[in-house]
This record gives C-alpha cells, sequence and structure tokens, in this order.
C-alpha cells in the first residue's frame, strides 16, 4: 500500500480571541509587497490580499476567536469560531503585464504611461519585445464601448476557471466552506462595475463557479468586490495600517 503524502504545513498568521483584539492582530500581520523586480513572490501578494480581505469585512461576536494559517491547497484556513474556510488566492495579471510590470520596477520606460488592454490567450513576449513596447509608450487602440467590462468579465472568469480545476485535484484539502480571492491587476480603466458584474456573473453561472466556491472576492487598492451564488456586495478596501 502506497504511504499517504505528509500533511501540508500550516504557519498561524493571526489569532484573535476577542472582536476587540482583531485590529492590533492585523496590523502585526500586515506586510507591503515588494514590486515586481525587487523580490515580490507569491506569498507576500497572499499575505497581502488576505489582510486586507479580513479587515474589510464585517464580523458578529460570534465569529471569535478567530484564527487565520497559512497552508498550501488551499492557500490559508480560516476558522471563524467553529466555522472553517479554506481559502484560495490568485493574481489576476497577464503574463506579459507582470513581465512589463518587473521591466518597469528594474528602471525601463517613463513611470507615467499608456494602460492598454490585455487579453488572457496572447502569447508570451520576450524581454526585447516588451522593452521596445515600453520605450516606444503609444497609445494603441485602446478600449471602446464595454470593451473594458467584457475583457475584465472575461479575464476574471478565466482565473476563477483555473482555480476551479485546482481546487478538485489530487492533495487539495476540503474544508466546509472554500473562498476564492482574487488580487486584481487587470487592465480596465474607468471600469463600470454595474456593467460588469452581470457579464461576470453570466460567466460564472456557466462555468458552474458556485459548485467549488461559496464565495468569489476580487481586491484592488480600493474596492473588494464580494459575490456569492445570488448576491453581489462591493466593499471599501481597510489597507489595517
Amino acid at each position: 500500500m502506497a504511504a499517504k503524502p505528509p500533511a501540508p504545513k500550516e504557519r498561524e498568521v493571526i489569532h484573535a480571541r476577542r472582536i476587540d483584539d482583531l485590529p492590533a492582530r492585523l496590523r502585526a500581520a500586515n506586510i507591503s509587497v515588494p514590486g515586481w523586480a525587487h523580490g515580490r513572490n507569491s506569498e507576500d501578494a497572499e499575505l497581502y490580499a488576505v489582510i486586507r480581505l479580513l479587515a474589510s469585512r464585517r464580523y458578529g461576536m460570534s465569529e471569535f476567536p478567530l484564527t487565520l494559517k497559512k497552508r498550501e491547497r488551499p492557500d490559508f484556513v480560516l476558522a471563524l469560531n467553529d466555522v472553517v474556510i479554506g481559502i484560495e488566492h490568485t493574481e489576476a495579471i497577464s503574463q506579459n503585464d507582470a513581465k512589463a510590470a518587473a521591466l518597469r520596477d528594474d528602471g525601463h520606460g517613463p513611470k507615467v504611461y499608456f494602460s492598454k488592454p490585455a487579453s488572457v490567450s496572447e502569447p508570451p513576449k520576450t524581454s526585447k519585445q516588451l522593452k521596445e513596447e515600453i520605450l516606444a509608450d503609444e497609445m494603441g487602440d485602446g478600449w471602446v464601448g464595454d470593451s473594458a467590462e467584457r475583457g475584465w468579465a472575461e479575464a476574471m472568469t478565466h482565473f476563477v476557471e483555473k482555480k476551479m480545476t485546482s481546487a478538485q485535484g489530487e492533495g487539495y484539502t476540503r474544508y466546509p466552506h472554500l473562498w476564492l480571492l482574487i488580487y486584481d491587476h487587470w487592465p480596465a480603466p474607468a471600469l463600470d462595475l454595474h456593467k460588469a458584474l452581470p457579464l461576470l456573473r453570466t460567466q460564472l453561472e456557466a462555468c458552474s463557479a458556485w459548485s467549488i466556491f461559496e464565495r468569489v472576492f476580487i481586491l484592488d487598492e480600493d474596492l473588494i468586490v464580494e459575490l456569492n451564488e445570488s448576491t453581489e456586495n462591493i466593499h471599501c478596501v481597510n489597507h489595517s495600517e
């Protein structure tokens, strides 16, 4: 009989016995995220995002004690008293935008530049190609009509589907509840959420996202969009500083 794989290691990030303890625990665990060219790693982004998620939601007295642990597959486990929730994290960014951001952090191109549409299906570009584009800093075709909202909804669905596949894989720990937290870097200037969310909801229903994730949270630097099977809410981000 094959040996069972070792249990994933867990590290406690936050433990708050009472609701009044939570703000200080969040501040103590809070981090900043280095630039793409300066030692940034996936755990930095995961911690940055989950701290802001926990700092931005409302709590009841019955949800304490609260404990957050870092682990793998899923990335976190959150205990709200006797309710146990797995939290999976992903970053929504195109591979070319991530590489371009690293080049910009390393000093290539102007600090202020034109934002361009991205696609989840775009082929990877070489560093040479991206440096040439960064230095040229051309406006490009930009966004027409509701293309920003459609592109954003398509991208969010793409990253949800990738995590759906991961959550159903071998070695993934199942908890009674599973949330997905998306750290959103997708280019969508002046995004109109009132137009974008119905598009996203239609696509999430089509791919059966709610059969895997109880809630999906989409975080940027200002807002958190919270979606479940029937409702959505928008929260201001508390940076816990």
